[in-house]
């Protein structure tokens, strides 16, 4: 393979770190820094259907994918954040956290733990239970 086929391909797929998100329209869109001081802004951020969070930016990390191989159309895959990462889960559960310590994991076995550093407010169609 020639250099410039192997920098296309190696440019297709990197790693690389968030800023800018912004969370307002129909899909959330970021800057990316996707080479040492290289950025790329309005980038769209792909999430999985029925999960929806806005990262903090302190640590943002992600997987970038130049679509086709066109650096001009990037798209950022799921974006996690090390530092702020809920662990301790077990095989079979599923949790759901903020940065703030806030959480609820969904048990293997069928319980549902759930943690808040404010309040926990359940909505229903026939009422507010608090």
């Amino acid at each position: 393979m020639d250099k410039e086929t192997a920098d296309k391909q190696r440019g297709t797929i990197r790693r690389c770190t968030i800023r800018n998100v912004r969370d307002d329209g129909e899909t959330q869109r970021c800057s990316v820094e996707v080479a040492d001081g290289i950025w790329r802004d309005d980038v769209e951020v792909m999430q999985p259907y029925g999960f929806a969070s806005s990262v903090p930016e302190d640590g943002a990390l992600a997987i970038v994918l130049a679509v086709g191989g066109d650096e001009g159309d990037l798209v950022v895959l799921p974006v996690g954040n090390p530092s702020k990462r809920m662990g301790g889960l077990q095989p079979g559960d599923v949790g759901l956290y903020n940065a703030h310590g806030d959480k609820m994991v969904m048990k293997a076995g069928g319980a549902v733990e759930m943690a808040s550093g404010a309040s926990i407010s359940l909505k229903t169609a026939s009422g507010h239970l608090e």
